[in-house]
């Protein structure tokens, strides 16, 4: 779908949902409406228990699933760094590209080993360290997310502790995540912006199988901002999670 129909489909839907009633939607309304459901839409389909997923389905559960979001996958080597504050004293320090949007899976590097990374609360990790043996099993490490900037210019940037066993020493942290999507932008924004972008799109970044999903969305989220006001408003955005893919 190009963005032309993006724009054009957006504006029939909309108005057949609101029988040509409500206010029409300017270009940069109608981008902020269809970033929102591209967002809300990868978050959905990578959740299996998510309330907006109705058919229960994460992204390992189906070959389809993990085409739809090929196009977002990415594989980095992540930025040693330094930390004061640090939850593990044993911990080795590293930064998330800027891009990433849900973490995949994920791996180190130990002498000529590669372990498996466990992604661990810090409730779990309380339970753990209260065991006898405080430490990974002979194959894993543990990650823990530590804390988030954003810079100047808006890019946010996370590091998290790798906690490897005794004596481990750690030359590499590799992700494969997807990566934060550019916004659908559809027309000129009049000196606006969103996620820090004003120039008109070159196209949606998903997979054109997802285009008609995220088309649906937008119109329902700005159907919910059109009808609704005050607490009535809070009511249905915790319904609005309940819709259909």
């Amino acid at each position: 779908m190009t963005l032309e129909e993006f724009s054009e489909l957006f504006d029939v839907h909309y108005n057949n949902i609101t029988s040509n009633q409500a206010p029409g939607l300017n270009e940069y309304e109608k981008s902020v409406f269809l970033t929102k459901a591209q967002d809300e839409i990868i978050k959905n389909y990578f959740t299996a228990n998510s309330k907006g997923n109705n058919i229960q389905q994460g992204f390992d559960d189906s070959a389809k699933r993990q085409a739809d979001f090929s196009v977002l996958m990415k594989t980095a080597s992540c930025t040693a760094t330094t930390l004061t504050g640090k939850i593990d004293d044993r911990s080795f320090a590293f930064n998330y590209p800027n891009d990433v949007f849900i973490v995949i899976n994920e791996s180190v590097k130990i002498g000529s080993k590669t372990k498996q990374v466990i992604p661990l609360r810090y409730d779990e990790y309380t339970r753990l360290m209260s065991k006898p043996f405080q430490r990974p099993l002979k194959n894993q490490v543990w990650r823990l997310i530590n804390k988030g900037e954003v810079d100047i210019s808006g890019k946010a940037t996370k590091t998290v502790e790798i906690i490897p066993g005794p004596g481990e020493t750690i030359s590499s942290y590799s992700v494969r995540y997807v990566r934060t999507p550019s916004p659908i932008i559809v027309g000129n924004l009049d000196g606006l912006s969103i996620d820090g972008q004003t120039a008109v799109s070159i196209k949606c970044e998903l997979d054109p199988i997802l285009h008609e999903d995220i088309l649906q969305r937008a119109v329902e989220l700005a159907k919910i901002a059109w009808t609704s006001t005050g607490q009535d408003n809070a009511q249905m955005m915790l319904q609005s999670g309940q819709r259909s893919e």
